[in-house]
C-alpha cells in the first residue's frame, strides 16, 4: 500500500530524528566512556550516565545518608562552535562510595568542578589530575592517604581546593604556590607534616585558609601577611609553634580567626584593633599574657570569643559594646575583679571558671535565677572555702562531718 502524504511526512520526520540521534550525540562518546570509568573506579555501580541528555540515572535504590546527598553531572552545550555538549561538573557526595579516585578525569577536557565529599574513597590523589583545567576540587571527608601530589600546582585555574578530613601525610609541596587564583585552601584534619612552604605567601587571592589538626612543624609563618584578602584563618592544633606574628594585624578583612594549642614563648595579646569585622575570635591556649585589650569588647559584630587557657590578668571591661556576643570563654586565666553586668547578654553562654574573680553572692547579677543566659562560675574565685569555690552563688556553705560504716563479708 502506498503511504499517504501525511504518513510520508511523519516517516521522513522520524527518519530525520533517528539520523540526528546517531550522527550528533549530545555528549561525545569519549567523554561518556570517561565518566563511566570514573564512576566504576569510585564503585558508583548504582548509577548510569546517559550521554543523550547528560543525566546521571540511579539504576538501583541507594539510601540517602543525608539531605545533602547529591549525585549529578552538569554539562555545557555552549562551548566552542561544535554542536556537542561537554561534561563540566561531577558531583557525588554522601553516598559512602568505597572505591578510588580515577585518573580518567584528564579525558574530560572541559571539566571544571568535582565534589566527592563524604564518601569512603581510599587510595591516593592521582598526579594525572595536574593536566586538567579544574576550578573546584572537594574531597572532604574521605579516607585518602599518601602525599599531596605536586602536580596539583599545575592546575593554575584552581580556585577552591578542599582536602579536609582525610589521612593525607607528608609535607605540603611548594608547587602549590603556583595556584595564584586560589581563594580557598582547606587541609584540616590530616596528618601533614613539615614546615609550611614559603611559596604559600604568593597566594594573594586566598580568602579561606584552614590547616587545623595536623602535625606541621616550625612557627606560624610571617608570610601569612601577604594573604591580605583572608576572611577566615584557622590554625587549631596544627602543630605550629608561637608566637603569633605581629603582622597578623595586617589582615584587616578577617571575620573568623581561630588559633589554638600554640606552644612557645609567652606573648602579648595580638594586635587586632584594625580588624573591625571579626565575628569569631579563638585564641585558646596560645600562651598569651597581659590584659585583654579594651578594643576587643568594643567589636560590635563579635559573636564568639574564646581566649581560654592563657595567662590573662586584669579586669573584664565594663565598657562592652559587642551586643552580638553569644559565647564567651575566659576559662583558666588569672582574671580578677567584678563580673560586669554588660557581659551578661541575653541568650549568652559564658564560662568564667578557674579565675580569680570576685566571689558572686546569690544577689549578684551573675547568679540571678530564671534568666536566659548561662554562666559557669566553677572555681571562678578563691574565697578560702573550697565548697564556695565550687558552689558559687551560695552563702554559708558548710559540709557536716559524715561517718560511713562499710560492712565486709569475708566468707
Amino acid at each position: 500500500m502506498v503511504p499517504t502524504k501525511p504518513e510520508s511526512l511523519l516517516l521522513l520526520t522520524l527518519s530525520f530524528v533517528i539520523l540526528l540521534r546517531f550522527t550528533a550525540s549530545i555528549v561525545p562518546q569519549e567523554e561518556v566512556e570517561a565518566v563511566e570509568n570514573i564512576l566504576a573506579d569510585m564503585n558508583a555501580t548504582n548509577w548510569r550516565f546517559d550521554g543523550d541528555d547528560c543525566s546521571l540515572d540511579m539504576v538501583s535504590e541507594v539510601p540517602r545518608l543525608s539531605q545533602e546527598a547529591n549525585a549529578s553531572i552538569g554539562c555545557d552545550c555552549n562551548i566552542g562552535n561544535d554542536t556537542d555538549c561537554h561534561v563540566v561538573r561531577i558531583t557525588h557526595k554522601f553516598y559512602n562510595l568505597d572505591g578510588v579516585l580515577s585518573p580518567e578525569l584528564v579525558k574530560l577536557p572541559y571539566l571544571r568542578s568535582i565534589d566527592f565529599a563524604y564518601n569512603y574513597l581510599s587510595g591516593t590523589i592521582p598526579p594525572e589530575w595536574g593536566s586538567t583545567q579544574l576550578q573546584e576540587i572537594s574531597l572532604l571527608g574521605n579516607r585518602l592517604t599518601g602525599s599531596i601530589p605536586p602536580e596539583l600546582g599545575n592546575i593554575t585555574t584552581l580556585t577552591q581546593l578542599n582536602l579536609e578530613a582525610n589521612q593525607l601525610s607528608g609535607t605540603l609541596p611548594s608547587a602549590l604556590g603556583r595556584l595564584t587564583n586560589l581563594d580557598s585552601l582547606m587541609l584540616s584534619s590530616n596528618m601533614l607534616t613539615g614546615r609550611l612552604p614559603t611559596t604559600l605567601g604568593q597566594l594573594g587571592n586566598l580568602t579561606d585558609f584552614r590547616i587545623n589538626a595536623n602535625n606541621f612543624s616550625g612557627s606560624i609563618p610571617d608570610f601569612i601577611q601577604n594573604c591580605r584578602l583572608l576572611t577566615r584563618l584557622e590554625m587549631v592544633a596544627s602543630g605550629l609553634t608561637g608566637p603569633i606574628p605581629s603582622n597578623i594585624s595586617l589582615l584587616v578583612n578577617l571575620n573568623d580567626l581561630r588559633i589554638s594549642e600554640v606552644t612557645g614563648p609567652a606573648q602579648a595579646f595580638p594586635q587586632l584593633n584594625n580588624t573591625h569585622g571579626l565575628i569569631r575570635l579563638t585564641l585558646r591556649s596560645c600562651n598569651i599574657s597581659g590584659e585583654i585589650p579594651e578594643y576587643i569588647w568594643l567589636m560590635r559584630e563579635l559573636a564568639v570569643l574564646d581566649i581560654s587557657f592563657n595567662r590573662l590578668v586584669g579586669r573584664i571591661s565594663s565598657n562592652i559594646l559587642g551586643r552580638s556576643l553569644r559565647f564567651v570563654f575566659l576559662t583558666d586565666n588569672m582574671l580578677s575583679g567584678d563580673i560586669p553586668d554588660t557581659l551578661l547578654v541575653n541568650g549568652a553562654s559564658i564560662d568564667l571558671s578557674y579565675n580569680n574573680l570576685t566571689w558572686q553572692g546569690p544577689n549578684q547579677p551573675a547568679c540571678r535565677q530564671n534568666t536566659n543566659y548561662y554562666v559557669n562560675l566553677f572555681r571562678s574565685s578563691s574565697m578560702g572555702n573550697r565548697i564556695q569555690d565550687v558552689l558559687s552563688c551560695t552563702e554559708n556553705v558548710k559540709c557536716p562531718r559524715c561517718e560511713y560504716i562499710l560492712p565486709l563479708n569475708l566468707l
